[in-house]
């Protein structure tokens, strides 16, 4: 057969040139491999449907107030329970909360899981039926029916062995008993890590406009409904709650969309799609780095191909025979690029596997990603060997003989390969930039100053619960006992606690400054909130800017106080000394004010990769509502996680049946809060620095080819008195015009690329720092790539380029 014949003929014409072939194959299996990897890790993410039937159908329904720049909202218990009443699209909304329980079963460690209080209806809605027992019943979701409890399956083989007796067993559940109906499929853990379940039980008498608990709302569509009719009924019920409610719902606008954007957001998904772009980028490189090889190598074939064509073969045979060459370097850079591609997909899981991912995200080179890589290969050959195989099938013989006879070629160097070097630069500019950006916004993350220290600090956390705690003057005594036990041991230099720690991130509530006027509860501004005990700001290092800091007379019966941080003090009293001024956190209007009796410095209450918001402390003993606490240790030497045992110990003298959780250095909150950047700017490095390997292979590839051709000309230039130094410069100076075109070129692009980029990560998109050294080191390393064929070029024996040319 002729194609086997061609595929056979160009297996033995590559065999002639094996390290041209390698190359080829090399640069191909690293674009393939990033590109397979890539689209793995796109499609587990953002194209993957969630793993229940049809969730397609089932969508995510929240709220937005533009007005106070919020654009992602949960649902009040009170607007959710007029959405459930009055819509006629979904089947059924359902509500859920994520949060943490405690098993403390008798004679077991207890434990700490992530878990989720749901509607009763959640299970159909999603349509997930258990592995044992059921799911829960409608009106176990009402206050006061009996507690039941849903197992995960890992739960369930764990802790309690696997029994399948377990369905109407009473385990103890935050130190209340329970009673377990049933347990979940294996790897079920909606909606991101939970491994415990039980009914959100609402109290629809208790429920507030524009105040108290917050919650997650889906719906799955009836048959026949459409997105974009729920999104007109929800939007026509919360126009209508506005109306009859302006004090608490003017401004706020329902948001639907389906389930898995709200679980990825769109500036996630862009993200995600920049990479890939990125990939692909790298992929063209290499497509073009094997397109010029082939060129080249077809460039020393016109004769033969020429005499071929005069003996009477076909020109389709020809540029078939070529193009099998481009086709086995493909096929030989997919077998390396799926290699590449399932290293990269597993280094991947291994990157994020620290983050805890999501039970839905599964990212795997599976046979739709193997066989969109053969698709890409396919391409990929066709776009390396088709210009070349065209230009040396069209080749003129007669140009071709009288050339060959003096030893040269007719394939010129044309607009083709200098297109190639142009886009090889502007490419590497783009990848190297955003590289450059993520690495830079890294740096920065790194440097917290000396506003305050997370050397030698443990951190825990401790939940209570109303059955074992059922008001604040106990869990009150129970946290300033463990700090007083703590305090005492040896080793420990300072102890704290706190709702949240540095870097981790507050909650968000509204607060409203003394004699100022607000027309609605929706214009009242909004900080951080967070409740600390006295001594936090000095577990951490951090100094008083100015008052002072919380200390034991401030408790329930005292003055109400708070402590600001230095950002809140500059916006909300920019002319005046905030300390003295009284402000009223939350929605309540029948809250006290507050005194403002400190400010401290700005402890990243936003998070590590967010810029400090304004921010607002309470003292531990004046929150009515602090049912869970994180606590410092701050050791005065050594390892922070050898105080582990010396904590547990403390905590067992206090309650046995309560466990800790989040036990983990300061040090390692901020590696956790890197890890996404970490991730990110190491793929966008590799990228990076893939393109510039193959943009300067390229770029001397074609120099050499350039040289190669102009061998007779340099020759004849230094035969008549040319120094090497003015035949180095030619030379450079061709190379140095195609470096600046592909500079403009991908400096614009990279400027955008760096723009969707700060949408995701807290970073500068025209950085001058990276937009200057980028172009600074592709020009060093282009110049690099033609000074040395250049150079050989200019000690070229005038006698033997005559001779030879």
């Amino acid at each position: 057969m002729p194609l086997i014949e061609d595929f056979r003929y160009g297996w033995r014409m590559l065999a002639k040139t094996p390290l041209q072939a390698a190359a080829a194959v090399l640069a191909l299996g690293l674009g393939l491999g990033l590109t397979g990897a890539m689209v793995s890790i796109v499609y587990g993410v953002v194209i993957r449907p969630l793993p229940f039937s049809e969730s397609e159908r089932v969508l995510h329904l929240e709220t937005k107030n533009l007005a106070q720049g919020e654009e992602s909202l949960e649902v009040y218990l009170a607007d959710f329970l007029d959405w459930r009443r009055e819509q006629k699209s979904f089947e059924s909304l359902s509500a859920f909360e994520m949060t943490s329980f405690n098993l403390s079963d008798p004679g077991e460690e207890p434990e700490r899981v992530d878990a989720s209080y749901v509607t009763a209806n959640t299970f159909d809605v999603i349509r997930v039926k258990p592995l044992l027992g059921r799911t829960f019943l409608a009106g176990e979701d009402r206050v006061g029916s009996p507690r039941v409890v849903l197992l995960s399956h890992e739960i369930w083989q764990r802790r309690y062995g696997g029994d399948r007796d377990i369905v109407g067993r009473t385990i103890r559940v935050n130190a209340a008993p329970a009673t377990v109906v049933g347990v979940m499929p294996p790897k079920f853990q909606f909606p991101f890590t939970q491994r415990l379940w039980m009914p959100l039980q609402i109290d629809e008498t208790a429920a507030k406009r524009g105040d108290g608990e917050t919650f997650e709302v889906m719906g799955r569509l009836r048959d026949g409904a459409s997105a974009d009719a729920a999104r007109t009924e929800i939007e026509g019920i919360t126009n209508r709650i506005a109306e009859r409610f302006p004090a608490s719902n003017q401004g706020v606008e329902a948001v639907i969309k389906p389930l898995h954007t709200e679980f990825v957001s769109k500036e996630l998904a862009a993200l995600f799609y920049l990479m890939l772009a990125g990939v692909l980028a790298v992929l063209l490189i290499a497509c073009l780095n094997v397109a010029n090889l082939l060129l080249a190598r077809a460039s020393t074939r016109t004769r033969e191909l020429s005499i071929r064509t005069a003996l009477g073969a076909d020109r389709r045979r020809v540029v078939f025979q070529l193009l099998a060459e481009s086709f086995l370097l493909a096929l030989g850079g997919l077998v390396l690029g799926a290699v590449l591609a399932n290293w990269g997909v597993r280094a991947f899981n291994l990157a994020i596997a620290a983050s805890n991912p999501p039970y839905w995200l599964d990212i795997r080179l599976d046979f739709g990603a193997l066989a969109a890589l053969a698709g890409v290969t396919l391409i990929a050959g066709l776009v390396s060997g088709l210009v070349p195989a065209l230009k040396a099938s069209r080749a003129d013989i007669q140009e071709v003989l009288k050339d060959e006879g003096r030893g040269s070629s007719s394939l010129r160097m044309g607009w083709f390969s200098r297109a190639i070097v142009v886009a090889e630069v502007g490419f590497s500019c783009l990848l190297l930039v955003l590289a450059g950006l993520m690495i830079k916004s890294i740096v920065g993350m790194g440097n917290l100053g000396t506003e305050f220290s997370t050397q030698r600090v443990l951190t825990f956390r401790v939940a209570l619960f109303e059955a074992a705690y059922p008001d604040p003057p106990s869990r009150l005594r129970l946290y300033e006992s463990l700090l007083g036990r703590l305090a005492a041991q040896p080793g420990v230099e300072a102890v704290a606690a706190g709702t949240s720690m540095p870097i981790a991130g507050a909650g968000t509530d509204s607060f409203a400054v003394e004699g100022q006027a607000y027309s609605n509860l929706n214009e009242l501004p909004k900080a951080r909130v967070q409740t600390v005990s006295p001594g936090f700001f000095t577990a951490f290092r951090a100094r008083i800017l100015s008052g002072r800091d919380f200390g034991s007379g401030d408790r329930v019966d005292g003055e109400p106080v708070v402590i600001v941080n230095r950002l809140f003090a500059s916006k909300v009293f920019p002319n005046e000394d905030a300390v003295g001024r009284r402000i009223r956190v939350g929605r309540d209007e029948k809250a006290p004010y507050r005194r403002i009796v400190g400010v401290v410095p700005d402890l990243m209450m936003g998070g590590l990769d967010r810029e400090d918001p304004e921010g607002i402390y309470i003292p531990m003993a004046q929150d009515q509502d602090a049912d869970r606490m994180s606590f410092v240790v701050r050791a005065a030497g050594g390892d922070p996680l050898s105080m582990v045992g010396t904590v547990r110990r403390e905590i067992d003298a206090l309650d046995r049946d309560l466990p800790i959780y989040f036990v983990q250095t300061m040090d390692k909150i901020v590696a956790d809060q890197r890890l996404f950047y970490d991730v990110f700017s190491v793929l966008f490095a590799i990228f990076g620095a893939s393109a510039l390997l193959l943009a300067s292979v390229g770029i001397y590839a074609v120099v050499t080819f350039s040289v190669g051709q102009r061998t007779h000309e340099i020759g004849l230039r230094m035969a008549l008195g040319a120094r090497r130094e003015s035949v180095v410069g030619m030379l450079l100076q061709q190379g140095a015009k195609q470096l600046l075109v592909g500079l403009a070129v991908g400096l614009p692009l990279a400027i955008l690329g760096g723009r969707v980029l700060s949408k995701v990560f807290e970073l500068n998109p025209n950085d001058p720092l990276v937009l200057v050294a980028v172009p600074t080191i592709l020009g060093l390393v282009a110049m690099i790539a033609c000074f040395v064929p250049a150079y050989r070029a200019s000690r070229i024996d005038p006698a033997v380029a005559f001779r030879n040319g």
